[in-house]
């Protein structure tokens, strides 16, 4: 995941340095959130879209290694990744913290049919997250932060869903990755995107689904 070496400066937006540690979890950037899930409505119903959290040399980094590779990596500034749906309120939505010279790298965009079939263990794993997730799961437009564990959880389901095409194998992975544990989900996400491990996501969706013919 994130490199230890970094330091940045962050804003909390109340509360005194220890609520402002524990408010994301263990996360190695000073308690700030690692993941942003986000939920715009189309024409056949929601979809998702998830990216983690990185200073932006970091994630100009991972790009480059990627590239070299002949994948393909999303960039995007933090605020710009919810400014449509966040509107005037942006900065105080952004939960205090500051976000310049930070990125969301892009772990997946789902449809509605792939939404559908992950609900429940995105609900799963953002029960109890700091603060609101109705809009992302029940409808309508709207984002919340995640800490890393919940974001890494949500990044193993995304990347192995993304490209089934039966429901039921759909909803086989989302199950397993439900039953995982956060040391199985750290795993499965770094083999899935790491460069040097080009089957990964194939091999998490084989472990999951391969018993439904």
């Amino acid at each position: 995941m994130a490199s230890r070496g970094s330091d940045f400066a962050t804003s909390p937006a109340e509360g005194t340095e220890e609520d402002r540690l524990v408010r994301y979890g263990t996360s190695m950037f000073g308690g700030r959130p690692t993941f942003t899930l986000v939920r715009r409505e189309t024409d056949s119903g929601g979809e998702w879209t998830l990216h983690e959290l990185l200073p932006r040399e970091q994630a100009e980094a991972r790009r480059d290694r990627l590239e070299r590779d002949g994948r393909s990596l999303s960039i995007t500034p933090v605020e710009d990744l919810v400014s449509d749906i966040a509107g005037d309120d942006l900065l105080s939505k952004l939960d205090g913290w500051t976000w310049d010279e930070w990125a969301g790298a892009k772990v997946a965009r789902l449809d509605p049919t792939r939404v559908r079939a992950l609900q429940d263990v995105v609900r799963e794993a953002i029960e109890g997250t700091p603060g609101d997730s109705s809009e992302v799961l029940t409808g309508g437009a709207g984002f919340v932060f995640l800490p890393e564990t919940a974001g890494v959880r949500l990044a193993v389901a995304f990347r192995g869903v993304k490209p089934i095409q039966r429901i039921d194998r759909m909803r086989s992975l989302a199950r397993g990755v439900a039953r995982m544990s956060d040391e199985e989900c750290y795993y499965w996400y770094a083999k899935c995107r790491s460069p040097s491990s080009p089957n990964g996501e194939k091999a998490l969706r084989v472990l999951l689904t391969d018993h439904i013919k």
